[in-house]
């Protein structure tokens, strides 16, 4: 699997602006077979398409696997093994990786001019640190298996179309989503993980921010999958023409796009051009005419529907009120194209509430959009210590009470306003066990 150099792509977050490299990642998806090399829990083709997971695993290992395959797959892309070795010659072999890859090229090169029937099974070495004895994980092309067509997920072809339509619903129970976005995603799922270990609960909703023209994040999908999270792609489109894809100036890129989206197969929560009515959004708000953003939302959902992209939650994300702010019903595309709305709102202020910072907006939503669920689609509070603690209770307690899907926590180290402070609560032992205290009686 190649992974391109990084490219700096400006990513944005309400009235922040951050940075994150554009990546390709090919794995596509994941199967299970019960005929794996010994000791081997799972494997990715060499062509980086596909993991393969030994069947029968308890979640913990498989995910753990899996896991392990995508960061091997990350940090030696091009090492190239041939498990129709014996067991024990392939893990003396791969151990040699951390002493010398043109030494493990040499083994390969010997080894393939010596045995012919080698090349109907290549494999990608995982990391291996120096002085281990044995290699947990590797990676490896598998006979392909197509894959699995749940009843509840397939139906009619699409008119004009050769693709089988996908439908996924999420569920829409109150207080049953607790997301996050955390440092490094998605290219990295690790900041997810510790802020996991730190709250005492995987989120179930993993938001990363795509810039304009950058392709769905396949592996980060599917390592939030394996995590039972739904990833949450939060689309910016920066430095494009609204009124050119409204027009299907940009129909080749969604079309890119949403095909990849097809090929996941499970359930993803995307969200175009969120807070398009605050005044720092470049793509609504004093730059963009409403009715072309709505004619642009109503486009891109038209476009992933056309490739039978059923399995998407399309959220339409709001700013709360401010006075930076327009109506929102300015910019509401319709009932047909929206799934759920997204408030964003921070607890920027001591004596912010969950009432004060999104009371009135919810109060609009349900106005604009009547019957549609809602979802805290960005939120946090600063500054670390009591203050962040009550405000996180407040939280928890505010969704329960308003009936609110769930909340996603932008737990991400900024400074320099008040909209741009220090959001993370890994290192705060007050929130923490805030945290850790609410989620136990969240609806998960």
């Amino acid at each position: 699997m190649t992974i391109p150099p990084p490219e700096p792509v400006a990513l944005r977050r309400g009235r922040h602006v951050h940075s994150a490299p554009a990546r390709t990642l090919g794995i596509t998806r994941i199967t299970q077979t019960s005929e794996l090399p010994p000791g081997i829990n799972a494997l990715a083709s060499a062509d980086g398409k596909t993991i393969i997971v030994r069947a029968g695993l308890d979640k913990a290992t498989r995910r753990r696997a899996v896991r392990e395959v995508l960061a091997a797959s990350h940090r030696f892309p091009a090492l190239v093994l041939y498990p129709a070795l014996a067991d024990n010659r392939i893990r003396r072999m791969v151990v040699e990786v951390a002493d010398s890859v043109s030494s493990l090229l040499q083994h390969v090169a010997a080894f393939t001019g010596s045995n012919p029937t080698a090349t109907a099974l290549a494999a990608v070495a995982t990391v291996v640190t120096a002085g281990a004895a044995t290699a947990g994980v590797m990676t490896a092309v598998a006979p392909a298996s197509p894959p699995s067509q749940h009843p509840a997920h397939y139906g009619t072809p699409v008119a004009g179309s050769s693709r089988t339509p996908i439908h996924v619903t999420l569920p829409d129970r109150a207080d049953s989503y607790l997301g996050v976005y955390a440092k490094g995603s998605p290219d990295s799922y690790a900041g997810i993980d510790q802020f996991a270990a730190a709250i005492g609960h995987q989120p179930n909703i993993a938001v990363y921010y795509s810039g304009w023209n950058e392709k769905f994040q396949t592996g980060f999908a599917y390592e939030a999958d394996v995590q039972d999270a739904t990833p949450c792609v939060q689309i910016d489109p920066r430095g494009v023409s609204i009124g050119g894809i409204a027009a299907g100036r940009d129909d080749a890129y969604l079309i890119s796009f949403a095909r990849a989206v097809h090929a996941y197969g499970k359930g993803v929560i995307i969200s175009f051009g969120h807070e398009m009515n605050a005044l720092t959004s470049k793509w609504g708000y004093r730059y963009v005419e409403p009715g072309t953003f709505r004619e642009a939302w109503r486009h891109v959902v038209r476009i992933f529907r056309q490739q039978g992209d059923f399995n998407v939650t399309w959220l339409w994300t709001v700013n709360v009120n401010d006075p930076e702010t327009s109506s929102i019903g300015e910019w509401y595309p319709g009932s047909r194209y929206v799934t759920w709305v997204g408030i964003d709102g921070y607890y920027v202020r001591n004596t912010d509430t969950f009432e004060s910072v999104f009371g009135q907006t919810i109060g609009d939503v349900n106005d604009v959009a009547p019957g549609k669920k809602i979802l805290i689609a960005e939120t946090a509070a600063a500054p670390p210590g009591p203050v962040q603690a009550r405000q996180i209770r407040g939280l928890f307690a505010g969704i329960k009470n308003k009936q609110i899907l769930g909340f996603v926590w932008f737990d991400i180290e900024q400074s320099g306003s008040l909209y741009s402070q220090d959001w993370q609560v890994d290192n705060d032992p007050a929130a923490i066990a805030a945290f850790r205290q609410a989620a136990k009686n969240y609806r998960w």
